[in-house]
C-alpha cells in the first residue's frame, strides 16, 4: 500500500512540477516528439517490409525452392528463383511426402474492367492448391481449389483480394459470380481472399488471383506451359510437422534430379553440359516472409534511413538531459532541503525519473501523431512498387509497442544521469550558499558541456549525411541524358493483353501516332516497346559483319524497338544515315540503328551505314543492315554509363516470335506536355474504347522517378540534419546562457574596470568555439563510418567527400557561433552597477 501510495505521490509531484515549468515540458516533449516519431515511422515501414511474416497459417513452416548450377536454356541471368512449368508438375507430382504440398505462382499485369474502360491490376497467377498450402481462407466466396486448375483455358475463375474488393467494388458482396473482364477475357469472381492477404510477395500486392491454366489470357503474348527451356514460375511448400527445411531438401533431391534428366530428354545437350547440367542442386530456404530477396532493395536504404533516425532520436534525447541537467540545477536548494529532511538519494533519483518518464509518455504520444504523417509521406518515397498500398500508416500493436518501448528506453538515456548527477548534491555546501543565481556543481558543468560536443558531433553525421546525398542527387540531376527531356508527355498502352495480332497493333500505332501528331499544341510523336529512362532494358547476343570477338567477349549490346521519327521526337541527333520510316514496317528487308558507342566498339574507323548483324550471334543469317547512328544518349537510367545500343523498327517482323507487348508513347508539346493527356485520351478511346492509357506522365516526371532512392536519401537526410541542427544550437544556447548568468558578475566587474565589449564577447565566443571543435574531433569517426555505409548509394560522389564534409563543419561552426553570440551579446550590454548589484 505505501509503495502505491509513494508511486502516485511521485506522479503527483512530477505532473504539478512539468506544468509549472510549460516552457521546459514543451521543448522536451517536442525533441522527444520528433526522435521517437521518425524512429516509429521507420519502424513501420522496416518491420512491414523486412520483419513482418505472410499473414497465412504457420508461415514459418513456408519454403521456397530455388536452384544453383547450370540452366537448360543457356543464361538464366541470376534468375535461380524460377522454374519451368514442366519442372514444377513434376517436383509437385513426385514429392515424396516431406511437404504437404507444393504450390507454384507468378505475377503479372493486367487490364481489368467491367461494363467500363479497363484500368491495370497486379494478377497472381496461382496454382489450383495455392490457397490451401498457404492455409488462406477466403473472407466471402471461396478460394480456387486443384479442381479449378486441370483444364487450360476452361478454369476461367478469379478471386479478388479483400483491398482490391474494397477499393474497386467498394466491399459490395454482390461482386460474387459476376464476371469481369481480365485482359478482355469474362472471369467469374467465385471468392475474396481474406483481410489482410496480398499475394505472396508483401512489397508487390496482388489484386486478383487468377488459376495458371488461364495463362493465355493473362499473358496472351506468350505461353511456354509445355517448354522446359523457359523459367518463369516461383515454387513454394509448405514442411510437415516435424521436418525441418534440411531434411525436405534430402527428400526433394531425388525429384529434382529427375526434373534435369526430364529437361535434357526434351533438349538435346553435348555430353559436357549434360554432366555439368546434372549437377545442379535444390535449396529449400525460408519463405515466411513471402517471395525471398523482395526486401533486398529496401534493405539497405532502410538500413541508412534508420541510422539517420537513430542518430535524430540520440540528439533529441541529449537535449533533454542537457536541459534536465540545467533544470537540476536551478532545483539545487530544493534538493539541498529535501536531503537535509531524510530524503535517500533514491528517492531523489526516483522522483527526477517519474518526470523523464512523464516527458517520455508526453513524447510519445506526439510521437504517434508524427509517426502516422511521417509514414504517410514515406511510404510512396521509398523504393518498391506500390508500398503506399502494401503498407499500413495506420499504428497497430506492434508499432503502439514499439513506441512505449522507445518511450521508456529514451527514458532511461536522456533521465539516468542527470538523476544521479542531482542526487550526489552536498546539501550542506548548497545551503551555505546565500546566492540567488543559479549555479550547478563543477561535475554537472562538465556532463552538461559533454552533452553539448556529443549533440554537435552527432550533428554533423547527419549533416554529412545531407551533403552527401545533395551533392549525389545533384550531380544526377545534371547528368546529359543526350535527349532534350523536357516538353515531353509519355504515356503506355499494352494492346496485346486484348489479343491484338502483330498487323492489328500495327494498324493501331500507326493510327494512334498520327493522331498524336495532329494534336493542338503538338509538334511530333513516337514510341518505344521499353520505357526509356526507367530502368527498363533488354539485351541480344548479335555478330557484327567484319567484327571477330575475342574469346569469352561481351557481345550483347542493348536493345530497344522504335516506332518512325523517334529520334527526332527525343531529341537525339542523328549523326549518319536515316530514320525509321513508315516503310520499315511488315516483312520488308530487317534494319538497324546503332548510336555512337556501338559504332567505337564494333566498327571503329569505319564506314557504319550498310553493314550487317546477325541476330543470336555467329552461324545466323547477316540479314539486318544498319542504316543510321544516332548520337550516344542515355535509353535505359540516368545513372548507366554510356554502351552499345540497337534500335529495330518496333512496326518490323523482328523475329519468328516476335510480337509488340506494348508501347510507350512521347509526345513533344509547345508548352506544357500534361495539356495534351486528355486529347491522347480522346484519341485513343476513338480507336478502342476498351484499351486503357496508363502511366501517364511527363518525361521529366519519369526520370524523377527513376532518381527515387537519390531523392529520398536526399529530402530525408537533409530533414533530419536540419532537426538535428536545431536541436544542437538549441543545447548550445541553453549551455552558454547558463555559462553567462553564472558570470555575470565577472563581466560586470570587467566593465566596470573599462575592459571592452567586444572582448567580452571574443571570450564568451572562445569558449564557444573549443565546445564545438571538441564536438567535431568526436564527430570525425562517426563521419567515416557513415560514409563506407552510404557510398554505395551515391552517384560519383565518394563516401569521404571533402566538400560535404567542408559544408558541414562550416554550418555547424556558423550555426554554433550564432547561438552563442547571442547570450555573450546580451551580456555585453549589461550595466555593470546593476550586475554587482545583483550579486
Amino acid at each position: 500500500m505505501n509503495s502505491h501510495y509513494r508511486l502516485f505521490g511521485d506522479i503527483r509531484f512530477a505532473v504539478r512540477s512539468l506544468a509549472r515549468n510549460p516552457g521546459f515540458t514543451a521543448a522536451a516533449v517536442i525533441s522527444l516528439g520528433l526522435g521517437i516519431g521518425a524512429s516509429s515511422a521507420i519502424f513501420t515501414v522496416a518491420d512491414q517490409a523486412l520483419v513482418r511474416l505472410l499473414p497465412v497459417k504457420d508461415p514459418q513452416r513456408l519454403v521456397e525452392f530455388k536452384w544453383t548450377g547450370d540452366f537448360i536454356g543457356g543464361s538464366s541471368r541470376g534468375l535461380n528463383d524460377v522454374f519451368s512449368y514442366p519442372a514444377y508438375v513434376d517436383l509437385r507430382d513426385g514429392n515424396p511426402g516431406a511437404l504437404t504440398g507444393i504450390a507454384a505462382r507468378r505475377q503479372e499485369q493486367v487490364d481489368t474492367g467491367e461494363r467500363g474502360q479497363a484500368e491495370q491490376a497486379m494478377a497472381e497467377m496461382v496454382s489450383g492448391n495455392y490457397f490451401d498450402v498457404l492455409g488462406v481462407a477466403a473472407a466471402i466466396g471461396r478460394t480456387l481449389r486443384p479442381g479449378d486448375d486441370k483444364v487450360k483455358n476452361g478454369e476461367p475463375y478469379v478471386v479478388l483480394s479483400y483491398a482490391y474488393w474494397q477499393r474497386r467494388f467498394g466491399g459490395d458482396p454482390s461482386v460474387l459470380n459476376r464476371a469481369i473482364d481480365i485482359n478482355g477475357h469474362p472471369m467469374t469472381v467465385v471468392g475474396v481472399a481474406q483481410r489482410g492477404f496480398t499475394g505472396f510477395e508483401k512489397v508487390m500486392p496482388s489484386d486478383l488471383f487468377v488459376p495458371l491454366m488461364m495463362k493465355t489470357a493473362v499473358t496472351p503474348t506468350w505461353d511456354d506451359m509445355a517448354r522446359r527451356d523457359s523459367i518463369w514460375l516461383n515454387i513454394f511448400g509448405r514442411l510437415r510437422a516435424g521436418t525441418d527445411a534440411k531434411a525436405a531438401q534430402s527428400a526433394m533431391a531425388t525429384p529434382f534430379h529427375n526434373v534435369l534428366r526430364s529437361d535434357l530428354a526434351a533438349n538435346e545437350r553435348d555430353f559436357r553440359f549434360q554432366k555439368q547440367y546434372l549437377a545442379d542442386t535444390l535449396q529449400l530456404q525460408n519463405a515466411s516472409q513471402g517471395l525471398a530477396g523482395v526486401g533486398d532493395s529496401l534493405g539497405r536504404p532502410l538500413l541508412i534511413i534508420s541510422a539517420m533516425v537513430g542518430v535524430l532520436l540520440l540528439i533529441a534525447c541529449v537535449n533533454v538531459a542537457n536541459l534536465l541537467v540545467t533544470r537540476s540545477a536551478a532545483r539545487r536548494k530544493e534538493i539541498a532541503v529535501r536531503l537535509s529532511l531524510g530524503a535517500t538519494r533514491g528517492t531523489l533519483v526516483r522522483l527526477v525519473m517519474t518526470e523523464s518518464l512523464g516527458l517520455a509518455v508526453g513524447g510519445g504520444l506526439l510521437a504517434l501523431l508524427c509517426s502516422a504523417w511521417t509514414t504517410s509521406f514515406l511510404l510512396p518515397l521509398v523504393p518498391g512498387e506500390q508500398l503506399d498500398t502494401a503498407f499500413r500508416t495506420t499504428p497497430d500493436a506492434r508499432i503502439l509497442g514499439f513506441t512505449a518501448l522507445v518511450s521508456i528506453v529514451t527514458a532511461l538515456l536522456f533521465g539516468l544521469a542527470p538523476s544521479f548527477q542531482a542526487s550526489g548534491l552536498d546539501p550542506m555546501h548548497a545551503l551555505r550558499s546565500e546566492s540567488t543565481r543559479i549555479s550547478m556543481a563543477a561535475s554537472q558543468r562538465w556532463f552538461s558541456r559533454a552533452l553539448v560536443a556529443a549533440q554537435v558531433a552527432l550533428s554533423l553525421t547527419l549533416l554529412v549525411a545531407a551533403g552527401l546525398f545533395a551533392r549525389s542527387l545533384y550531380r544526377l540531376r545534371s547528368v546529359d541524358t543526350g535527349m532534350q527531356t523536357s516538353h515531353l508527355l509519355q504515356f503506355t498502352i499494352a494492346p496485346s493483353r486484348h489479343n491484338y495480332t502483330l498487323d492489328r497493333s500495327r494498324r493501331l500505332y500507326t493510327e494512334l501516332q498520327e493522331g498524336l501528331r495532329r494534336l493542338p499544341g503538338a509538334v511530333s510523336a513516337s514510341g518505344v516497346t521499353l520505357t526509356i529512362l526507367s530502368g527498363e532494358e533488354e539485351e541480344n547476343t548479335v555478330a557484327v559483319e567484319g567484327y571477330h570477338p575475342r574469346a569469352g567477349e561481351d557481345m550483347n549490346p542493348h536493345w530497344n524497338a522504335a516506332l518512325p521519327g523517334f529520334f527526332s521526337t527525343a531529341g537525339v541527333p542523328l549523326i549518319a544515315g536515316r530514320e525509321f520510316t513508315e516503310r520499315d514496317s511488315g516483312a520488308t528487308p530487317r534494319v538497324l540503328i546503332v548510336n555512337e558507342s556501338f559504332v567505337k566498339r564494333y566498327l571503329p574507323n569505319q564506314n557504319p551505314i550498310g553493314r550487317r548483324i546477325a541476330w543470336g550471334g555467329g552461324g545466323n543469317p547477316l540479314d539486318t543492315e544498319i542504316v543510321g547512328v544516332v548520337r550516344d544518349f542515355k535509353a535505359e537510367n540516368p545513372k548507366d554509363k554510356l554502351r552499345p545500343f540497337m534500335f529495330s523498327p518496333a512496326l518490323q517482323n523482328l523475329f519468328d516470335f516476335w510480337t509488340i507487348p506494348q508501347m510507350t508513347f512521347y509526345v513533344r508539346a509547345t508548352g506544357a506536355p500534361k495539356t495534351l493527356a486528355q486529347g491522347a485520351r480522346s484519341i485513343l478511346h476513338r480507336l478502342d474504347s476498351s484499351l486503357p492509357m496508363f502511366d501517364v506522365k511527363t518525361l521529366d516526371d519519369q526520370i524523377g522517378e527513376t532518381n527515387l532512392n537519390d531523392r529520398l536519401f536526399a529530402v530525408l537526410s537533409s530533414a533530419f540534419a536540419f532537426l538535428a541542427t536545431l536541436l544542437a544550437s538549441v543545447g548550445l544556447y541553453g549551455v552558454t546562457s547558463y555559462a553567462v548568468a553564472r558570470r555575470t558578475p565577472e563581466i560586470g566587474i570587467r566593465l566596470a574596470l573599462g575592459a571592452d565589449r567586444t572582448l567580452i564577447i571574443r571570450l564568451i565566443l572562445r569558449e564557444v568555439a573549443g565546445l564545438t571543435v571538441v564536438g567535431m574531433a568526436a564527430g570525425i569517426p562517426l563521419v567515416l563510418a557513415f560514409g563506407r555505409l552510404a557510398e554505395s548509394h551515391l552517384y560519383e560522389v565518394k563516401g569521404q567527400d571533402l566538400g560535404a564534409t567542408l559544408a558541414a563543419f562550416a554550418v555547424i561552426g556558423g550555426v554554433s557561433l550564432v547561438a552563442g553570440y547571442l547570450p555573450a551579446r546580451r551580456v555585453s550590454r549589461i550595466d555593470p552597477t546593476e550586475a554587482l548589484r545583483n550579486e
